[in-house]
């Protein structure tokens, strides 16, 4: 477990996260007294704050970790700020060169996430988060499924979703084991597939090392295979429907047909078939690239057992929704996507404290207040 220090009134403090594991309760500001993120928080100073002395009045880490306490105690942010007790405040690092407590008002701290950082900081710190979570992961299977967000029966703006039966939008999710890396936030009839590239680019982006990437039927196409193996290096887990059927174009006969008919290009028979794959989708034949991966999972007697594992997307979404407001219920039109990513990004930091500091038992916030 980690140890941190902190020097308050010319006193130096540490405390280990030991020392907390078997209190029954625990304050979520002593939780995060222990999240490092000041990587991050350097990322916004330089990208979000101009050379202004005035702009660094608050710690940027500091911010980021109150704004996690509004969302976990799920109070407005005046309450957040009238919440916290001087010994929180000190462990949010709220306290000036003299030791005396500086507390942001509720203002300051929703101007802070709504216009200094906004959607397009949002998005980077999720970035940024997911690529911390997963090099202190050790998972190697990725996941992807969409959950509702819930909104009133009498909201004009929301769609009604009849299989959920309900009016909502849609947070559309990848994990890597049970650890949320990356969300996109579409409106409540817009399907899931089209979704998905965007993943595949963000879980590029952060280097993501993976074996497999799962999915429901409902992104199953021979383009979404061939993009998942393509850009990931990853086998394509996609549920197919029950009377799928083996597609003579994606056999290893029409596969060397189509390389050696355009050998001008490069095409060589005599290559491994991943070559012979890569080469395909490189000269836009994608699809049938995403054939012959479909026909080796329709083969696989072991597909089911890989598909199984996708189960936990569910589970992890009920916990998200069941530690921070994740929904778009008393939300204004216009904010609804800033405000469902910043309650996923203020789970992803609960998640990144445990992994910091290898707690045993994931996601167990229900013993903090």
């Amino acid at each position: 477990m980690s140890k941190n220090s902190m020097l308050y009134k010319g006193v130096l403090f540490e405390d280990s996260f030991d020392n907390y594991l078997s209190r029954e309760s625990t304050s979520i500001c002593q939780f995060l007294y222990f999240l490092c993120i000041d990587d991050i928080a350097k990322h916004v100073e330089r990208t979000f704050y101009t050379n202004k002395s005035w702009h660094f009045k608050y710690s940027v880490s500091s911010m980021i970790k109150l704004f996690v306490v509004k969302c976990f105690r799920q109070l407005s942010y005046d309450k957040t700020i009238s919440s916290l007790t001087d010994e929180e405040a000190i462990l949010l690092s709220f306290y000036d060169e003299n030791g005396q407590i500086k507390l942001p008002s509720g203002g300051t701290l929703h101007h802070f996430m709504k216009y200094r950082l906004g959607e397009k900081g949002v998005n980077e710190i999720m970035m940024l988060i997911g690529e911390k979570i997963l090099k202190l992961s050790q998972e190697k299977e990725a996941k992807i499924d969409s959950t509702p967000l819930e909104a009133s029966r009498y909201d004009k703006h929301a769609d009604y979703n009849p299989h959920y039966e309900c009016k909502m939008d849609k947070a559309h999710i990848t994990m890597v084991g049970t650890y949320p890396i990356f969300m996109t936030h579409t409106k409540g009839l817009s399907g899931d597939s089209p979704e998905l590239i965007d993943h595949i680019e963000a879980l590029k982006n952060m280097n993501a090392n993976l074996e497999f990437y799962s999915a429901d039927g409902g992104y199953d196409s021979f383009l979404n295979h061939s993009d998942i193996w393509y850009n990931l290096n990853a086998k394509p887990i996609i549920s197919y429907a029950s009377n799928a059927v083996i597609n003579q174009e994606g056999e290893e006969e029409r596969i060397d047909h189509w390389v050696n008919k355009k050998w001008k290009l490069g095409g060589d028979i005599h290559a491994p078939m991943e070559n012979k794959l890569r080469f395909l989708y490189e000269i836009g034949r994608k699809e049938q690239v995403g054939m012959y991966l479909r026909n080796q999972n329709i083969r696989d007697e072991t597909f089911d057992d890989q598909y199984k594992k996708r189960a936990e997307c569910e589970k992890i979404h009920g916990h998200i929704k069941g530690t921070v407001k994740f929904d778009i219920r008393r939300v204004r039109n216009q904010s609804r996507k800033l405000y469902s990513l910043l309650s996923f990004i203020a789970y992803q930091l609960l998640v990144l404290t445990e992994m910091q500091n290898k707690v045993e038992d994931k996601n167990s916030f229900g013993r903090y207040f």
